[in-house]
């Protein structure tokens, strides 16, 4: 069954963005935590996938979707702690983020984001996993950099762009991409010890290619 994260409607989304922008500052902080650390832990992924090429190739959105999210911030600069660099190799666009159900990353611009990071050590998207057909998924050239997504329906103060369980899965059983953050939380939430694990665990979950 999908779960109900994946069929929330535009308005929730949209009022929830509202109250986030009547908030206090340290109100708004507090609710911004969970993004940064999906930031954080995202580059902690990206980095043990890309292993000695310390070249990080990014697919963001364009300016219609507004400037980087705080997820994309917090990335950034957890991975320049770590001596890695992030680059920009695609900004996509997404379509109109208030029709949720045409919106995503297009088969074209995946495929051109791919082509571009080829000496990449991995591909992070910020912008959900690409609208792959099987056709599309056929034309995937048979080597090419680690590719993991955050596929949850919100960036922080922005709007993401989930991902269709079953569309997840195929991806990942294909081995078009390594990894999908989603929204739900871990079912090792408990086992965290760390503030900023635990607070992931609490909120996210990671999906990765089966063994």
């Amino acid at each position: 069954m999908t779960s109900l994260y994946y069929l929330r409607p535009a308005w929730v989304l949209a009022v929830s963005l509202v109250a986030l922008v009547a908030c206090r500052p340290n109100e708004t902080k507090t609710l911004l935590e969970p993004s940064q650390t999906l930031g954080v832990v995202m580059a902690e992924e990206a980095i043990h996938a890309a292993g000695a090429n310390k070249k990080i190739a990014v697919i963001s959105h364009d300016d219609a979707w507004g400037p980087p999210s705080t997820v994309e911030q917090a990335f950034d600069t957890a991975i320049q702690k770590q001596g890695f660099s992030a680059s920009v190799v695609k900004s996509a666009n997404l379509g109109d983020p208030m029709r949720r159900h045409q919106i995503g990353l297009q088969p074209d611009d995946f495929f051109e984001a791919v082509q571009k990071a080829a000496d990449a050590g991995a591909i992070v998207s910020f912008v959900g996993a690409p609208l792959l057909t099987p056709g599309d998924i056929a034309r995937m050239p048979s080597s090419h950099p680690p590719i993991l997504i955050i596929a949850t329906t919100a960036m922080g103060a922005q709007l993401g762009v989930p991902g269709n369980p079953e569309r997840l899965a195929s991806l990942l059983d294909a081995k078009v991409i390594q990894a999908a953050i989603v929204n739900g939380a871990s079912a090792a939430a408990s086992d965290k010890t760390d503030a900023t694990h635990r607070l992931f665990a609490q909120n996210y979950s990671i999906l990765r290619q089966p063994r």
